[in-house]
């Protein structure tokens, strides 16, 4: 079952394989249904699965002993892709193309959000959120790939409603990380930032949670900036960017050093675009 988990979770490709039913008190069974429910998690077709009783024997000391496994035979729905772009204690970002025609069902295990990826010409869709033990069927009707970043939210929210409120309200700069707040719940706020809708060197923001983003498109580029006395910003350096590359920030103290001054520019700062041929588009979501 190791593998199977492992691919769920998208570090290893899988196949074919075959899983332990061990018995015994403290063990757990691993039944068929296990295994259509990790292999829908890790974005496979169970093309066969059955139990296989195998009959151990020790020939010295004349004892047999039974072991029963589940056998599957696994493979990847034709024109389906899962690809990891970034994991920790708190959050598994997923990259999912899906081909012309195709449809895939996705068991999320865990609290998730999908947003699908459109052209930069077209407006931002809206995300959707889904509860643990949801399985998502996406279905491309179009002539094109249909592309899906998937946010999968691990644990519980480290900060309730009062802290939340506290966070929001403390520092002096805004606290939007985006132009257009599309998501929110107990878990988390989704952002859509986008050179098209605007970014200033003066517009400051400060991050006050936990906060991950996904690039969309290649060869952009931003500048980022810090405030100065006066009402100036200062440039700090300048990024340049791969599709699907992924960052990711922990807030803590609320954006705030000891002495309660922001910490700039890790948590406030300012963009705009240093390549303005080419539109920055990211997925931005925080965790609270």
């Amino acid at each position: 079952m190791r593998h199977l988990r492992d691919a769920a979770r998208g570090a290893t490709p899988v196949d074919t394989a075959a899983f332990l039913r061990p018995g015994g008190m403290h063990r757990r069974y691993y039944s068929l249904a296990d295994v259509d429910r990790l292999a829908a998690a890790a974005g496979l077709e169970v093309v066969e699965s059955r139990y296989l009783c195998v009959r151990l024997t020790n020939q010295r000391r004349g004892v047999h002993m039974d072991r029963v496994y589940v056998h599957a035979v696994l493979r990847r729905p034709v024109g389906h892709s899962r690809r990891l772009l970034h994991a920790n204690s708190r959050l598994r970002i997923f990259d999912e193309r899906l081909g012309p025609d195709c449809t895939a069902s996705v068991h999320h295990a865990v609290p998730a959000v999908r947003w699908q990826v459109l052209d930069a010409s077209q407006p931002t869709p809206s995300p959707s959120f889904h509860a643990a033990g949801f399985t998502a069927t996406v279905r491309n009707v179009s002539p094109h790939e249909r592309r899906d970043i998937c946010f999968e939210v691990l644990g519980e929210p480290l900060h309730g409603e009062e802290e939340v409120a506290r966070r929001l309200a403390a520092p002096r700069w805004p606290t939007a990380p985006g132009q257009r707040l599309l998501l929110e719940n107990a878990l988390v706020r989704m952002w859509d930032f986008r050179a098209s809708l605007g970014m200033d060197r003066l517009a400051f923001h400060q991050h006050v949670f936990d906060n991950a983003w996904v690039v969309l498109g290649d060869g952009a580029a931003l500048n980022v900036y810090t405030p100065v006395a006066g009402g100036g910003a200062k440039l700090e350096k300048m990024v340049h960017f791969h599709d699907g590359f992924v960052s990711w920030t922990v807030v803590r103290n609320g954006g705030f050093d000891a002495d309660g001054e922001p910490l700039a520019p890790t948590c406030l700062h300012s963009v705009d675009s240093a390549v303005p041929s080419v539109e920055f588009r990211e997925y931005l979501i925080e965790l609270k």
